[in-house]
């Protein structure tokens, strides 16, 4: 066969030649059926550049492969910070008038800055349901360009503050995404681009965070170049914790003259010891789950079924060493979540089954606990799949 093309990356536009992460062929996240079948599933693999050493997906899914097939595939982001980068936001306009939102996750920001006496809207990139697919961030995230936005743009005029939150990330053009906000922004308006860091679990080799549906995984350093590349200069670059990553929020202003063009790094040991660390972790959890999971297999349940899980269950090849998988969205109940081969149930079958001995989270930490201390009573172990916490199933337990 031969070698691959080099990928250009989306950020510096450099040739890509670092080896990647090779996940192996998963099933997309989202893809829950009645019946288990897998009918969508993609070659993931996770590369850095390194010029500006931005990890991103290899090859980014068309849209329509990542289309949810079922209307109840909805995330929700982080609010918690909200208030506080509201006040640093009108702290550097504190005459703006008009705010915009771009995306999904706009609401909880606008309702603030509407508190504050500013007129706010929002764009509606997001098409209706067609074909079987409930169109969602795949299409909206898509339409972030400038042929899409030229005719919002002339419509709506510019405003002050323009917020794009949690969309950047998944697109495959980023610096298109920004450049096509520009015309949106009334002169020295503020563009507030809001995105998941990725230093902690790539710190913490956490494999689960990784996803189809992101192309991009920034950190501080990455986000200011996309930032610069794009034409913006960066008011502010704000982080806000959060238990298992933060919330990265650049505040930009449109530059005056073009960025520096990009002076190679070289791959970045970070990256380097995550993409190493796979295969060891891999077989090595493997090995763990087969003896917890017991001869008849029926010994463990995984609490909590959004995409982290289900990254993590097929990442490592573990799907099968399930006997529950746990959820108590009503939504979920009695579909099979992509490569498992049992359906959703609720708690309430969790606390009824003895054979669990292993109980595995993919929740917040502060859920765990909350409906399952019965289970805490009669012996059952509680680990987490979040590589950062203590009483990780990927790592020791804590003496």
């Amino acid at each position: 066969m031969p070698p691959r093309s080099p990928l250009a990356c989306r950020l510096c536009a450099q040739p890509i030649t670092t080896q990647p992460l090779a996940l192996g062929v998963l099933p997309v996240c989202n893809r829950f059926t009645r019946d288990g079948r897998v009918d969508h599933s993609l070659a993931l693999d996770i590369v850095e550049c390194d010029a500006c050493q931005l990890v991103q997906l290899r090859e980014s899914p068309p849209p329509e492969i990542v289309a949810p097939a079922v209307p109840w595939i909805r995330y929700r982001e982080p609010e918690a910070h909200l208030d506080a980068l509201v006040e640093r936001l009108v702290s550097f306009r504190p005459l703006a008038g008009r705010a915009l939102g771009t995306g999904p996750f706009e609401q909880p920001l606008l309702t603030r800055l509407a508190g504050r006496g500013l007129q706010i809207d929002s764009l509606d990139l997001q098409e209706k349901a067609c074909g079987g697919r409930y169109l969602y961030l795949e299409t909206w995230q898509a339409r972030l360009n400038a042929a899409d936005l030229a005719a919002p743009a002339a419509s709506l005029g510019t405003f002050d503050i323009v917020s794009c939150r949690y969309l950047i990330e998944h697109t495959s053009a980023p610096v298109d995404a920004l450049q096509a906000l520009k015309p949106l922004l009334s002169p020295q308006g503020l563009l507030l681009i809001e995105v998941p860091d990725s230093s902690k679990f790539l710190a913490a080799r956490d494999y689960c965070f990784l996803w189809e549906e992101h192309s991009c995984y920034f950190v501080e350093d990455t986000l200011r170049r996309l930032a610069e590349v794009s034409g913006y200069r960066v008011l502010a670059l704000l982080r806000y914790p959060g238990a298992l990553e933060d919330a990265l929020a650049a505040v930009l202003t449109p530059a005056d003259s073009p960025s520096a063009a990009v002076s190679p790094r070289g791959s970045s040991s970070l990256f380097q010891a995550y993409r190493d660390d796979f295969a060891p972790t891999r077989a090595r959890l493997r090995g763990k789950l087969a003896t917890l999971a017991g001869p008849d297999g029926d010994r463990i349940a995984l609490f909590g079924i959004g995409h982290h899980a289900i990254m993590f269950a097929n990442a490592f090849g573990v799907a099968d060493m399930f006997a529950l998988a746990v959820d108590d969205d009503p939504d979920k109940a009695g579909f099979f979540p992509p490569g498992f081969a049992v359906p959703v149930v609720g708690s309430d079958r969790l606390l009824a089954d003895e054979r669990i001995t292993t109980c595995l989270f993919a929740v917040a930490p502060h859920i765990e606990g909350e409906k399952l201390a019965p289970l805490a009573a009669r012996g059952v172990e509680f680990r987490s799949i979040y590589a950062a916490l203590d009483n990780a199933i990927t790592k020791d337990p804590t003496p």
